[in-house]
């Protein structure tokens, strides 16, 4: 999978570590991806934006697609989620893109006494879940995003008990 990092912010971000639970999250829900792909392509040729975001920005977004006007911790959008593709060509296929807001993601990182880079890597992992079909509308959908995203994290996330979800 051709993934792609922009930061619009000021904040540095180590995007080594995330580049690496997103390969695991390949590995493990391979066959899910595929179901993703146009006829002809494979996971490799599909793509992921992922941009870091101020509050401001995020609100923005949200305001606009979602009617929310407050900022939240991260938003996805699906584009291979209905599977009503184009005739693939050989050019990559982008999956969606996922945004972050650092801000967000730091103050609720302190809330729970977290380390950012960890809260980071979850809602990273959340947004690719959503990309690829999952949702936490009902409580069952919900254990088994937290089941998918702890499968894709192990022991990277020990923390995870204290959410409360």
């Amino acid at each position: 999978m051709h993934i792609s990092f922009e930061n619009k912010t000021h904040k540095n971000v180590d995007i080594e570590p995330l580049k690496r639970y997103i390969s695991i999250a390949e590995k493990l829900f391979l066959s899910r991806l595929r179901s993703y792909c146009p006829k002809g392509a494979t996971v490799r040729d599909l793509a992921l934006n992922v941009y870091f975001v101020t509050d401001s920005e995020i609100r923005k977004i949200n305001r606009e697609y979602r009617g929310k006007d407050t900022a939240t911790d991260v938003i996805s959008f699906s584009y291979v989620e209905d599977r009503n593709f184009m005739p693939y060509i050989g050019e990559p296929v982008v999956a969606g893109e996922i945004f972050l807001s650092l801000q967000t993601i730091a103050r609720q990182a302190a809330e729970k006494k977290l380390k950012p880079e960890n809260e980071l890597l979850y809602m990273l992992i959340h947004g690719f879940l959503h990309v690829f079909g999952y949702d936490h509308l009902t409580d069952e959908e919900e254990r088994d995003m937290e089941k998918a995203s702890f499968a894709i994290l192990g022991k990277k996330y020990p923390e995870r008990t204290k959410f409360g979800f």
